[in-house]
């Protein structure tokens, strides 16, 4: 075959995500060397040729920056990725919007140097070590201050936000289609006869969070106006603290809390880490999953299908949103 091949064709036919094949060609950690071996085999079988910018940079992984990796870049025009430190930390969504970030930056030509920002941090300001006549823009990932968004447009350089919207300042923002998905998922589990749902999230941790409650109560609304018994619809929100030490604790005593006839027959869950959570816990009280509550998350992660019965999930950008943030910002 030719260089028109893509890595898609080659996850396709082995049955793996576009992610890992992408990894294991350009020699990143993450992939099993069984793996590995199979997709470089397949590649070269199916006529698959990197192109000669990815070539170049075919061992450049992300970065978090240094003085060392700073010093060690400097030749390469590049662009800075703003990110919590938390949201680095093992975390499925947003290790893939990194992943396409990372492939979009190689793809066009750039390094890419993620900057950790920690919780205390206010004012985000660009490393004195960096090379700041090579910087080409910033992608600021998750939700931040205002203020923090304020400092990066006041450097004068392109901007675009990811996962987040930011009223108050005119700058571009990336999102995924928060609100037809919370739609959707409320419409899932109607159809699928649940009544008596509960949202469960976090204002606090993401834009995306709050999106997706909106559509389901703008859903549920709909679906109300036009139930020959809407008294028998309902649909509660239960906030907890997501990513938190306590947040399983706080799910048990919300469930602990419930008896009888008050007893959801649906939860929609934020995104698929809360579902994974909770499923464990309303084993443990003896209900069983779909039969007597039905769960439904967002992202569709990996994990997913590996919890019993599989998670029902809805499909979300990962890598797609972290690539079109890039092609934004150019």
């Amino acid at each position: 075959m030719s260089k028109k091949v893509s890595m898609q064709a080659i996850a396709d036919r082995l049955g793996l995500s576009k992610y890992t094949v992408s990894q294991a060609l350009s020699g990143k950690s993450g992939v099993s060397e069984d793996n590995r071996r199979r997709i470089q085999e397949t590649a070269k079988a199916m006529g698959y040729v990197l192109r000669p910018k990815a070539l170049m940079a075919a061992n450049i992984a992300p970065l978090s920056v240094t003085p060392d990796t700073a010093n060690a870049e400097g030749t390469r025009p590049y662009l800075l990725v703003w990110i919590h430190a938390g949201y680095q930390q093992d975390n499925p969504f947003w290790g893939k919007v990194l992943a396409g970030i990372a492939q979009a930056s190689i793809d066009n030509g750039y390094d890419h140097l993620i900057v950790p920002v920690s919780q205390h941090d206010k004012q985000l300001q660009v490393p004195a070590y960096l090379n700041k006549t090579r910087c080409i823009g910033h992608l600021l990932a998750g939700t931040f201050p205002t203020d923090s968004v304020v400092a990066l447009k006041m450097t004068g350089l392109p901007l675009v936000l990811i996962d987040h919207e930011e009223p108050l300042v005119e700058v571009d923002c990336v999102v995924n289609n928060n609100l037809g998905s919370g739609a959707m998922a409320l419409d899932r589990l109607l159809t699928a006869g649940a009544k008596r749902i509960v949202f469960i999230g976090d204002d606090a941790f993401a834009l995306s969070f709050k999106e997706r409650w909106w559509g389901c109560r703008l859903a549920m609304e709909d679906h109300r106006s036009s139930a020959d018994d809407p008294e028998s619809l309902s649909l509660k929100k239960w906030q907890v603290a997501f990513g938190q030490p306590h947040m399983a604790h706080q799910l048990e005593r919300k469930l602990g809390a419930l008896s009888g006839d008050g007893m959801p027959d649906g939860f929609i869950c934020a995104n698929d880490q809360l579902a994974l959570a909770l499923m464990p816990l309303l084993k443990q009280r003896g209900l069983s999953i779909p039969g007597q509550a039905r769960v439904i998350g967002l992202d569709n992660i990996e994990a997913a299908v590996y919890a019993q019965p599989p998670l029902s999930t809805i499909e979300l950008g990962k890598e797609p949103l972290g690539i079109r943030a890039v092609e934004t910002l150019l």
